[in-house]
């Protein structure tokens, strides 16, 4: 069963209908599981590792997809994977336990181009390559669109790992430049986001690459409120050797949210410094009984001549002589 396109102006109905009506990333796997239990043979597809892709699907099964046993060498990664980051012993484990007792669940994939394209799959990818296998298990669903490739990958990582913010705005901020999704609105109403969440997310890669790499040693320890502390941080700061600092302590658990918002403050208005008082006097400029204007000075130098002239000859003469003092040659 393909996740269908989700038109502009129905996509926020159409994700609550499919949320309560169709089946979970992991229900299909399950069912792939199943159906692998129930009839080894009969859908397994008997692929030559050198072989490519085949050109299309034959005899899908009821939830539209295929099983194989793909060549590993011929699977390429999802290019709107919602995972931008994986972690090395997190591969490692799963290496050790698909060496132990195989690969249980099947990775989703699409062809295009005589390929296999994942769809959700890749930390198992990844450990298949670490032991060298020749092979991967994949569900195959013809004809995946590039947002049913972002699509069945956030679900599949939302559902089994989580994802990080850092993921989601490394992702989101590439769908945007890809022009998969033209606007933050369009993730929101995709992802269930608010769109103030989102663009609070994207607005965590403007923390500078230094510090980034320190977050992706460990993405899940640092959630997007966290993030958003440590931008605006290194704005206050000025420069990212700080930040180093505060991200190195938060990772290690010495520092929390309020911690950084405190150490802004202290950058933002350093203890003890006062800030200057603007005091100001006003002057009413009155003729013949009558105000008809003012002027007032500030402290800090600032000087505000506010006055209505109805006599034209007047009003000429003390501009004419406003113009002299101020070197003023002509309108602008």
């Amino acid at each position: 069963m393909n996740i269908k396109k989700i038109s502009k102006n129905n996509m926020a109905a159409r994700v609550a209908s499919s949320a309560e009506s169709a089946p979970s990333i992991q229900d299909r796997l399950d069912h792939a599981k199943t159906v692998v239990d129930l009839h080894p043979t009969a859908l397994k597809a008997s692929v030559n590792t050198q072989d490519a892709a085949p050109a299309r699907l034959e005899n899908p099964s009821a939830n539209g997809g295929i099983f194989v046993e793909a060549d590993i060498n011929q699977i390429d990664e999802n290019p709107f994977n919602a995972r931008k980051i994986y972690r090395p012993e997190r591969v490692k484990e799963l290496a050790d336990s698909i060496g132990a007792k195989g690969q249980d669940v099947p990775g989703i994939a699409t062809i295009r181009n005589g390929r296999y394209v994942l769809a959700a799959g890749h930390y198992r990818r990844k450990a298949i390559k670490l032991l060298e296998l020749p092979t991967m298990s994949l569900m195959v669903h013809e004809g995946l669109s590039d947002k049913e490739l972002f699509e069945f990958s956030y679900r599949e990582n939302a559902e089994r790992e989580g994802q990080s913010a850092l993921d989601n705005a490394l992702a989101w901020a590439d769908l945007l430049s890809h022009g998969l999704f033209e606007s933050e609105t369009e993730i929101a109403e995709v992802t269930g986001f608010s769109l103030a969440n989102v663009n609070k997310t994207l607005q965590i890669l403007k923390i500078s690459a230094p510090v980034l790499e320190i977050v992706k040693e460990d993405p899940s320890l640092f959630p997007m409120s966290n993030l958003y502390e440590l931008k605006l941080y290194e704005e206050a700061a000025g420069n990212s050797e700080r930040t180093l600092e505060m991200a190195r302590l938060m990772k290690e658990g010495d520092i929390s949210r309020k911690g950084i918002q405190e150490a802004r403050a202290k950058l933002e208005k350093p203890k003890g410094e006062k800030q200057q008082r603007k005091t100001s006097r006003a002057y009413k400029i009155n003729k013949e009984g009558q105000n008809i204007g003012s002027i007032k000075e500030w402290d800090t130098g600032r000087v505000l001549l506010d006055v209505v002239l109805p006599d034209s000859a007047e009003r000429e003469a003390i501009m004419l002589e406003l113009k002299t003092r101020f070197g003023i040659q002509g309108a602008e």
